[in-house]
């Protein structure tokens, strides 16, 4: 008679001596969470104040800001937040692009121009200015008659920009809160300077200081320096330097003086100049600690091979501080979009943040403005506070996906 021998009798025999059991591992049961959390129940107690204190100062600030964007608040007890949905978010990212078209005379149908002083001068006429060597410009209609209102929240556009393709098409670009798309520009121009530059600038003081000599010691210490200095301070010294007047630095020292915080074209490259010359110093500490993780025996064995120290810079050197690099570039980028301290104390004027023309005014300084200004709109203040966070949020993980992509396995 043959025996037949089931699958589970098999699997409740105890295993020989000396043979392996089957690969197929055991099924456990998992512990309950509050099983588990009472068994490390130490460790989370240890974790308690630091919990409380983030939840109380990170955790409800942000869910309250969060509520707040969604409403119309002043900041008075008087007036309770009202709930407008979405409306702040589409007041501060409406945009518009509408042609304007050109003035013609109503009888003729002509092509108006503003010639020097006078207006609505028909083409037929211009000959006469021209000949006199008066310029005429084409004359457009009005762009508030063209831009019109967002009917969604009843609000009007103003010109951002205009697009001029030839003389007789021209077009507007109109948004309903254009300081706000003023200083999401001046960010992105910021940023833009700012970034590749503080790279640039800390990699080579790393380079140059990278030796252990009492020199190079002494020079990281002036370059850091910078770096742990109250930037409330340094924007005053910057300020002063920069100043129009005669007591400042620069053109204590010029026979003509130049109006440097008064003229829009200096605008950003005082901002770029000051957050390059403040943050080169750190960037330098962070490439210098990522060099000396770089084994010397590589550059060795290229300058046996005959590389040269371009070569050995691009081969070597930088392929190796890909992590150090996407550090510098992550934590520099989040650092310039959230820029206040220069513009604030150097940029203020006595009606508004942003020096002439809002030429430098950025996405922070411009939050402060709408929620701590004259008219107190902490709901729209909230949501740009949201839209800087998405953007960066966003910015970041473009970065770190592109760091990423091009890590040395």
């Amino acid at each position: 008679m043959t025996t037949t021998t089931t699958r589970s009798s098999i699997q409740d025999e105890p295993l020989p001596t000396g043979i392996r059991s089957s690969p197929i591992m055991p099924k456990f049961k998992r512990k309950p969470l509050w099983r588990r959390i009472w068994n490390a129940r130490t460790s989370y107690l240890l974790l308690l104040p630091f919990f409380v204190l983030f939840a109380l100062f990170i955790m409800l600030p942000v869910g309250i800001s969060g509520y707040l964007s969604l409403t119309d608040y002043r900041g008075t007890p008087t007036k309770p937040p009202e709930y407008v949905g979405f409306d702040n978010f589409i007041e501060l990212l409406s945009l518009t692009l509408v042609e304007q078209p050109r003035e013609t005379d109503e009888t003729t149908g002509e092509f108006l121009y503003d010639c020097g002083d006078d207006d609505d001068i028909p083409q037929s006429a211009i000959a006469d200015y021209t000949a006199q060597g008066i310029t005429c410009q084409p004359q457009y209609v009005r762009m508030r008659s063209v831009l019109g209102k967002n009917e969604q929240i009843d609000k009007s556009y103003s010109d951002i920009a205009i697009i001029q393709v030839d003389e007789n098409t021209r077009y507007v670009l109109g948004a309903t809160d254009s300081r706000f798309w003023k200083a999401m520009i001046n960010t992105f121009t910021y940023v833009l300077w700012v970034v590749p530059l503080g790279v640039i600038f800390g990699l080579s003081l790393a380079l140059i200081l990278q030796k252990q000599t009492f020199i190079n010691l002494v020079f990281r210490t002036i370059f850091f320096l910078p770096s742990v200095t109250s930037t409330i301070a340094v924007a005053v010294v910057w300020r002063w330097i920069f100043n129009s007047e005669n007591y400042g630095l620069i053109n204590g020292y010029l026979d003509n003086n130049i109006t440097f915080l008064a003229d829009p074209n200096w605008t950003m490259p005082i901002l770029v100049l000051m957050a390059v010359w403040g943050g080169m110093g750190y960037t330098m500490i962070l490439f210098l600690a990522g060099l000396q993780s770089i084994p010397a025996s590589l550059y060795e064995a290229a300058q046996i091979d005959g590389a040269t120290p371009l070569k050995s810079l691009l081969y070597i050197t930088i392929p190796l501080l890909r992590p150090t690099l996407l550090y510098v570039v992550v934590t520099g980028t989040i650092t310039a979009f959230q820029v206040f301290d220069a513009v604030y104390v150097v940029f203020r004027s006595v009606e508004r943040i942003g020096g002439v023309l809002d030429s430098g005014l950025t996405v922070v300084p411009y939050l402060y403005d709408t929620g701590f200004g004259d008219t107190f709109q902490m709901g729209n203040a909230s949501a740009i506070a949201w839209v800087l966070f998405g953007l960066i949020f966003i910015l970041t993980l473009v970065n770190l996906r592109v760091g990423r992509a091009n890590q040395i396995d």
